[in-house]
C-alpha cells in the first residue's frame, strides 16, 4: 500500500550493511535486514544517541542491495505503533528498545517527535464496544522526518492517545513500531 506523505519522509543516512535473512525451515527465506547509520546532525535536545543504527525491513523489496555503503536519504514508516500525545517537557529523536547495545542495530526504537502532517485518521467502531482508529502522519524526530502508519483499537481512543485528534505541532510518542523502509535515495557520487 502506498504511503500518501512519502516525498516528506526525508531521514539522511548511511546504507551501512545488509543482514541476510535466516532460512525458514520450509526452505525459503526471512526478509533481510537494511541497517542504516544516522547522519543528519541531531537537533538540539535530541534524545538520539550518538551513532544509532536502525535495523528496518525492506518489505516491499523497493531498496537497491548495491547501495550498500552509500549515503542517501531514507523513506521510512513505523508500523502498528501505540501513539500518544506527549507532554512538556517535550521530546525528539530515536530510543532504543531495551536490551539494545552499542554498535547493534535498533529494530524496535521509541520515537518522540513532532507531527508535521496527518494524511489520515479514520475512527470506526460506531457498531462495536471499542473505537478503532487508523492514522497516517508524517513526524519530525530531530534527525529527519519519518512517516507513521497504525490502526489502533481502545475503549476510549481519547484516553488512550491523549486527544480527540492529533494534529501538524502536535508532539507525539510512538512504542513497539516494526520500521519498514519504503525507498533508498542514493546521494549523487555518496
Amino acid at each position: 500500500m502506498r504511503f500518501p506523505l512519502i516525498d516528506k519522509l526525508t531521514l539522511p543516512c548511511v546504507f551501512e550493511r545488509l543482514v541476510p535473512g535466516r532460512l525458514h525451515p520450509d526452505g525459503r527465506r526471512y526478509l533481510p535486514l537494511i541497517v542504516l547509520r544516522l547522519t543528519a546532525p541531531l537537533s538540539p535536545g535530541a534524545v538520539t544517541p550518538d551513532g544509532l543504527l536502525l535495523g528496518v525491513v525492506d518489505r516491499h523489496h523497493q531498496v537497491d542491495e548495491a547501495a550498500v555503503g552509500r549515503a542517501g536519504v531514507a523513506r521510512l514508516v513505523f508500523a502498528l505503533s501505540s501513539l500518544r500525545l506527549q507532554w512538556p517537557p517535550y521530546r525528539v529523536g530515536l530510543v532504543p528498545e531495551d536490551g539494545w547495545s552499542p554498535g547493534g542495530a535498533s529494530t524496535a526504537p521509541a520515537l518522540f517527535g513532532q507531527v508535521t502532517a496527518v494524511s489520515a485518521w479514520e475512527e470506526g467502531g460506531a457498531q462495536l464496544p471499542y473505537q478503532t482508529l487508523y492514522t497516517e502522519l508524517a513526524i519530525d524526530v530531530g534527525a529527519g522526518v519519518v512517516g507513521m502508519r497504525t490502526s489502533l483499537t481502545a475503549e476510549n481512543m481519547v484516553t488512550s492517545v491523549g486527544a480527540a485528534r492529533i494534529a501538524p505541532g502536535d508532539w507525539v510518542e510512538l512504542l513497539r513500531s516494526r520500521i519498514d523502509i519504503l525507498a533508498f535515495d542514493c546521494e549523487p557520487g555518496g
